[in-house]
């Protein structure tokens, strides 16, 4: 299981997928896709009808909620999350590998088709860190299958929204607003009448979700060292623009109406635990010197 949401982050940026029926390879993750936005978007679209097109020959029948192939069954919704986004990272090992026995892709361009088509949004990246939302057979459609919004998140344990420094933890999901109105992030922003968007002067806007990588308070001041592990569309490590580990450094540290926020540019970043142990979705399979239990 990794360590932290650093570690998880690495697993995106290292995931190992069969490019034949023998052996595995390492595919980096490393771009942002998030539905409807940008040329990723458009791309992605395009490839899942592609895959959805070409599995009933595979498979040899009409596809179903659940299909099989050598075997083993695969969910028809977990393939839409991987092309929009959402996907965890034992989902996006089955698509590739799906792609690959209809011959979609070559074995020796997995790395390509995935900058190309693939990707992780900010709430899918923390709802699979968090282990909420991806389909099973047992529960087709869970919450958050088709994915979670920052604010639906932040709003999901209100309990557990965070009063003061002291009680940021690892783990936390950092949420960011903007045009937060008489310090209140719950007000929400109401859509506009017309043109879409959102009017600012009836509230706050949710816009991005991370999750607290690290954070350590500075004895004897208002200061907190923090650490943020997302996927943000902004240019990462990697040579993409997904999910990356970004430090703040020592950012201030302030309650007001009862809740700590920390800044970030003009924006502010509130921060929320969940209710219950983290258990992040992993890889279906790693190499032998990674493997972790099932």
């Amino acid at each position: 299981m990794p360590n932290d949401a650093g570690e998880y982050v690495s697993r995106y940026l290292r995931l190992p997928v069969w490019y034949d029926k023998q052996s595995s390879t390492n595919i980096q993750i490393k771009n942002y896709l998030q539905s409807g936005m940008g040329t990723q978007s458009a791309n992605a679209a395009n490839a899942y009808r592609a895959l959805l097109a070409a599995l009933p020959k595979l498979v040899g029948k009409p596809l179903g909620n659940v299909f099989e192939v050598d075997g083993d069954k695969y969910l028809t919704s977990s393939l839409w999350r991987v092309y929009n986004g959402k996907g965890a990272p034992n989902e996006i090992q089955d698509a590739l590998y799906l792609a690959l026995l209809c011959g979609l892709v070559d074995g020796r361009k997995l790395q390509t088709y995935a900058d190309s088509n693939l990707g992780i949004d900010c709430g899918g990246f923390v709802a699979n860190y968090w282990g909420m939302g991806r389909p099973s057979e047992s529960d087709l459609s869970p919450e958050g299958a088709t994915g979670f919004k920052p604010r639906t998140i932040w709003g999901k344990y209100p309990k557990l929204q965070r009063k003061a420094a002291s009680e940021i933890d690892t783990d936390d999901a950092a949420v960011f607003f903007k045009d937060v109105k008489n310090d209140d992030p719950n007000i929400a922003a109401q859509p506009k009448a017309a043109g879409g968007g959102y009017d600012s002067s009836t509230g706050s806007q949710a816009f991005h979700i991370g999750v607290v990588q690290s954070v350590t308070a500075i004895a004897g001041t208002n200061l907190v060292d923090l650490t943020i592990a997302e996927s943000s569309g902004a240019p990462a490590a990697s040579g993409g623009n997904g999910v990356n580990v970004r430090a703040l450094g020592q950012v201030k540290a302030t309650v007001a109406k009862g809740l700590v926020w920390c800044p970030d540019g003009d924006n502010r970043i509130y921060f929320v635990g969940k209710d219950g142990a983290v258990v992040p979705y992993l890889p279906a399979f790693l190499p032998a010197r990674e493997a972790v239990p099932a």
